[in-house]
């Protein structure tokens, strides 16, 4: 096994006995005991993401006695977060996350210092936010944010504790442009270039507990990084089925030195990119046709926002972020859908009669067209109304 120098210096006699109570079985933990706790103690983490990765990582770094806690997020909370952010509970709905957050951890553990940053992470503000501490979990979902957190932390040297999942998979690494032993690798290293943003929960779902295993594997990794103890998962990338629940790991090696070592592909970032980001990017479905004559687009490539199908008794549905985008359209939120609130036009239509789903980039309108069909419809189609 790899040792891994700690992040985090001990401060001794730090604990307070009540402290040492309540952590009692790490210290009884062979390899970790006092020294370890101590630099937990006297850790600074802070934590991109309140959701569904992120309630797991806060609550178990609380729980293990982290001594200060950041939450970046600036988002409320929602009736549709609960199904996996189990951070937050009903009467928390409307709040911001990072209040919610904060009220959580300081009842799970009173000593812990909580910062809210209760704002958009970005390219601008990464570095001032994430500075002066001295580890970052990364939970965010979307490719903007992480490539933001990956190059503030690399700038200010350090490391990052990445996790993703969508659907029924997720990843976990450990990121670090200053890591001994030729693991120094970061997130472009392995996935290039920031790409267009892809599918997410909100458009293809999540199976909640995925979420509790990632995030609770991030805390853990979080946790060695911190102490020193065990082997994090440098140069490791960290695949989970929750169909199989097996873990497959993938080996990563650092980039190639010369003059632009992002144009170079090895074998290890190509298969870490096709299992991270293989969901997302994948290619849309096979076109459906909606006439014999005209053809419609394939679901998730673009077509002009005012084409109305020209088959007689088609609904043009409208699951997009802006209403009143495509004229001529019936227009519905897609969490309506899921809730089984259903526009009044899509009800009177016939369940053998022709829908066409649209939306920004297709990405909407392939979950709505899943929905609409598990409600009965059976002759759907789903595309994009932008390039």
């Amino acid at each position: 096994m790899k040792r891994f120098p700690p992040q985090v210096a001990p401060v001794q006699g730090h604990l307070a006995p009540d402290e040492r109570r309540r952590v009692a079985r790490h210290l009884l933990l062979d390899g970790f005991g006092l020294t370890a706790q101590e630099r937990l103690a006297a850790s600074r983490v802070v934590v991109v993401g309140a959701g569904g990765l992120g309630s797991p990582v806060l609550q178990y770094l609380a729980a293990a006695g982290v001594g200060t806690l950041g939450i970046v997020d600036d988002d409320v909370v929602e009736a549709s977060n609960l199904q996996r952010q189990v951070l937050h509970s009903v009467a928390d709905v409307g709040r911001a996350k990072t209040a919610s957050a904060a009220d959580a951890l300081r009842g799970l553990a009173p000593s812990v210092e909580v910062v809210a940053h209760s704002e958009r992470l970005t390219r601008d503000n990464a570095a001032a936010i994430l500075g002066g501490y001295h580890l970052v979990v990364d939970g965010s979902d979307t490719f903007e944010t992480r490539y933001a957190v990956s190059d503030a932390a690399a700038s200010l040297g350090l490391p990052v504790v990445w996790g993703t999942v969508l659907g029924w998979d997720g990843q976990v690494s450990v990121f670090w442009s200053a890591a001994p032993d030729g693991r120094a690798i970061t997130y472009p290293d392995v996935f290039g270039p920031q790409p267009p943003e892809g599918e997410s929960c909100a458009t293809v779902g999540v199976l909640s507990p995925a979420c509790g295993v990632v995030g609770s594997t991030m805390a853990v990794e979080a946790v060695k990084v911190l102490t020193g103890t065990g082997d994090p998962a440098l140069g490791r990338l960290l695949a989970y089925d929750a169909r199989t629940s097996a873990w497959d790991t993938i080996e990563l090696a650092a980039p190639p030195s010369g003059p632009d070592p992002a144009a170079v592909e090895t074998a290890e970032t190509v298969a870490a990119s096709a299992a991270v980001e293989g969901v997302a990017l994948a290619p849309s479905p096979g076109p459906a046709v909606v006439s014999e004559t005209s053809p419609s687009p394939t679901a998730g490539q673009p077509g002009p926002p005012s084409a109305r199908p020209e088959l007689p008794g088609v609904l043009l549905l409208d699951v997009g972020l802006r209403p009143g985008a495509v004229p001529g359209a019936v227009f519905a939120r897609l969490e309506d859908l899921a809730a089984g609130n259903l526009p009044p036009e899509l009800l009177d239509h016939p369940l053998d009669g022709p829908v066409v789903v649209v939306c920004e980039r297709g990405l909407r309108s392939r979950g709505a067209e899943q929905l609409l069909r598990a409600e009965g419809w059976r002759d759907v189609t789903s595309r994009a109304i932008l390039g």
